[in-house]
């Protein structure tokens, strides 16, 4: 890990690292959704720059959430988080194995009122929106097809896209995710960067 965050350090893309943050601080990513805990958050290497134009931070997560024989349960993932031009309803998509064991909704609960979509495939997955007109538009085929072969979650929030990798991962992984991610919004349609939220908080 110390080679990866010396080389990132010095790459003129990447402008701001941190060892690392509270948990307060994860608020603006959307609580308790995947991939964070219920219990505590802790996150660790911190680093912010840009991903084929998209203002991107990357970090180390532990999530905790209450349970297990020792009375709580860490699970570790890999964090990229894109922030975006246009802001989308809330919708979670993820290979089921990554998610199963955080026993939480995909979305957090301000977002709305999820609706869960059919899985329908192997491996299963975890598909959820507040807006399922939205994620039939989106999730398509191909972007289920990039996200199980990237064996990844993401989810949206906002004007952020989160994806998330299993495990602490070298940042030339998570930069790799990174750039899944964009492949995946490059397979939107144009009509989605005008999609009206219908719970009235983008129009």
């Amino acid at each position: 890990m110390r080679k990866s965050v010396q080389k990132y350090r010095n790459d003129p893309d990447w402008h701001s690292y941190r060892t690392r943050e509270s948990g307060d601080w994860l608020t603006q990513f959307g609580l308790p959704g995947h991939p964070f805990g219920t219990f505590r958050n802790h996150i660790h290497h911190v680093l912010e720059g840009q991903v084929r134009g998209y203002p991107t931070t990357l970090f180390h997560l532990a999530g905790v959430r209450k349970g297990g024989r020792y009375g709580t349960l860490v699970h570790s993932y890999s964090v990229a988080v894109l922030t975006l031009p246009t802001t989308f309803p809330d919708t979670s998509v993820s290979v089921g194995t990554l998610v199963y064991r955080l026993r939480n909704e995909p979305l957090p609960p301000d977002a709305g009122t999820p609706t869960h979509l059919s899985a329908g495939r192997d491996p299963r997955m975890v598909k959820c929106s507040v807006d399922p007109a939205f994620a039939e538009l989106v999730v398509t085929e191909p972007v289920v097809r990039i996200t199980v072969g990237a064996t990844m979650g993401w989810r949206l929030h906002g004007n952020h896209m989160l994806g998330w990798l299993k495990d602490r991962k070298p940042y030339e992984k998570v930069v790799g995710l990174a750039e899944t991610m964009t492949d995946i919004l490059a397979e939107f349609p144009a009509s989605a960067g005008a999609w009206e939220m219908r719970d009235g908080r983008h129009g």
